[in-house]
């Protein structure tokens, strides 16, 4: 198997042809019933990760199991049909959810969730094992979560180690993501050979320099929060961004101007959406077509969780519609 993408990006085409068209989200969203539903999934190509979900009696936990079950398996086999360089490349798009899970994590220790709990939040398609996220969940404390994760070896445990130390110090959770944040996208700038991946991060930290931004506004100004690599929005302009001059950076001001933090937050899903589409068409022989693949994948899973609450807890299709429309 060689070393680049051109084996790589024709299995991953193949696989694109394989998410839930439009007309296939369309059936799920006009589905009659959550049984219905579930009718609709198991003659897509989720099928085959269904598994109890598709049982008498079953519900959300199932449906939730066999979504993420698919995810998982979608994720590993595109990181399995790499090597080499390649797969570092594919490694670090892989380490966003890793981080994810990290920020899940210790927000549900910080809240004092139950282990359980926490563990059916998180998201299978990073590289931490889940016997080390378990052993963290259930350790009780940052402290000790942070050394149940240091024991792995993961690129992001020293992150994590230091922004507990933060968090300890300030007893503010955003310290803690932040430092997160700093360290993984420290190690993707490192590991990255790709251009056209560098350029995909660079949005993705500009976008969440914008975020933190937003949810600052009106504070005082704590450069420490700031995430370096971005290409839109430099340390000054984050300074000027918090102080609500949405002029700092113009290429995220529908961000920055947003009204709410959640109108923020789709602003900021449009834009990685976006970035993902942009990479795909301008390196179709690099990891930019992976990008996009698995920004796809990951918004219809979203989506397909969305569609099957709604239906189990039987909300109209057309208010249904709405909400997919706005986790697009």
């Amino acid at each position: 198997m060689p070393d680049d993408f051109s084996y790589i990006n024709a299995r991953v085409k193949v696989m694109r042809t394989k998410l839930l068209d439009g007309r296939r989200l369309d059936a799920a969203l006009e589905a009659s019933s959550f049984q219905e539903f579930l009718r609709v999934l198991s003659e897509s190509e989720v099928s085959a990760d269904l598994g109890d979900a598709t049982t008498e009696g079953a519900g959300l936990t199932e449906l939730d199991e066999a979504l993420s079950r698919n995810f998982f398996n979608t994720v590993n086999k595109v990181y399995r049909l790499a090597e080499g360089d390649s797969k570092t490349e594919i490694g670090v798009l892989l380490g966003r959810w890793d981080l994810t899970n990290l920020k899940t994590l210790a927000r549900g220790i910080v809240s004092g969730r139950p282990a359980e709990n926490i563990l059916s939040g998180l998201v299978p398609g990073g590289s931490l094992k889940r016997s080390a996220l378990q052993s963290a969940a259930n350790s009780g404390d940052l402290g000790s979560a942070a050394q149940a994760i240091g024991l792995t070896g993961h690129p992001l445990a020293r992150a994590f180690r230091d922004g507990v130390a933060a968090f300890n110090s300030t007893g503010r959770l955003l310290d803690l993501e932040v430092a997160l944040d700093q360290g993984y996208y420290r190690h993707a700038l490192r590991v990255s050979r790709e251009t056209s991946l560098r350029r995909y991060l660079g949005r993705e930290i500009d976008v969440t320099n914008a975020l933190t931004a937003r949810a600052l506004r009106g504070q005082s100004v704590d450069a420490s929060l700031f995430v370096g690599g971005g290409s839109d929005l430099d340390a000054s302009g984050f300074t000027r961004a918090v102080a609500g001059d949405a002029g700092a950076a113009p290429g995220l001001s529908a961000i920055l101007d947003a009204p709410t933090l959640e109108d923020a937050e789709i602003a900021a899903r449009r834009m990685q959406d976006e970035a993902a589409r942009s990479v795909a068409m301008g390196d179709p022989l690099g990891v930019g077509v992976v990008v996009d693949f698995l920004r796809r994948k990951e918004i219809e899973i979203a989506k397909l969780r969305l569609i099957g609450r709604g239906k189990f807890y039987g909300v109209p299709a057309e208010a249904l519609r709405r909400e997919v429309s706005i986790e697009s």
